[in-house]
């Protein structure tokens, strides 16, 4: 007989062979099947924290876009402490707040005004055109309001499954003004806010000279 044929002969018998260790298919099975739930815990967690960021986002976007009075920087900070309420984060959390219009002119979106806490900065009318085509079509006239929340996600299990941001991009319009209103204490509550009365970093606006005061 052949060494080729032996081992045919051998694997023959290894899988009609019905004997078998309790033990040791016990450890490999129970091995598995610990990976199985943790990996389905973990996958779970991820989408459910996900799931939660966007739902908050979409509650902090129509909080802000039902205001009739004006806002500020105040007004934000709060909104991301009730965001951190209501989505019980375990990591950092940053929101954006931006208000966008159409300028018919320049036949492109700008900001009219975005406030950020921590430190991730106002958004620019640059940084806007990146996500133009995440811009509902305006009339001339018209603004509409940008929420972004950022949700830091670190999994509890190394399963794959990298550390990273939940992002979330809401637009939505005032529903009772025709704009929402930035408030900068000792100035008047424009539509669109001049940088010139406050440079800090977490103010942007759409690089006017002047402010168009709101009714």
């Amino acid at each position: 007989m052949t060494f080729l044929s032996h081992l045919r002969v051998i694997g023959r018998r290894f899988t009609a062979s019905e004997t078998g260790s309790m033990p040791v298919e016990g450890v490999l099975a129970s091995t598995f099947l610990i990976w199985w739930y943790i990996a389905s815990f973990q996958f779970f967690d991820a989408f459910r924290q996900k799931n939660v960021n966007q739902k908050g986002a979409y509650t902090i976007a129509d909080l802000v876009s039902r205001e009739a009075d004006p806002i500020d920087a105040n007004y934000i900070e709060g909104m991301n402490k009730l965001f951190d309420y209501i989505t019980f984060s375990r990591k950092p959390t940053t929101i954006r707040v931006s208000s966008v219009f159409w300028d018919d002119d320049k036949k492109m979106n700008k900001i009219a005004w975005s406030y950020a806490t921590g430190a991730t900065g106002g958004m620019t009318t640059e940084q806007l055109q990146a996500n133009a085509n995440r811009i509902p079509k305006m009339a001339t006239g018209d603004y509409l309001v940008v929420v972004e929340t950022f949700m830091a996600y670190e999994p509890i299990f190394n399963i794959g499954l990298n550390a990273q941001w939940f992002k979330q991009f809401i637009t939505t319009r005032p529903r009772f003004t025709g704009c929402i209103l930035w408030k900068k204490p000792g100035t008047i509550p424009a539509c669109i806010y001049d940088t010139d009365i406050d440079p800090s970093d977490n103010v942007s606006d759409d690089g006017t000279t002047d402010a168009t005061v709101g009714s």
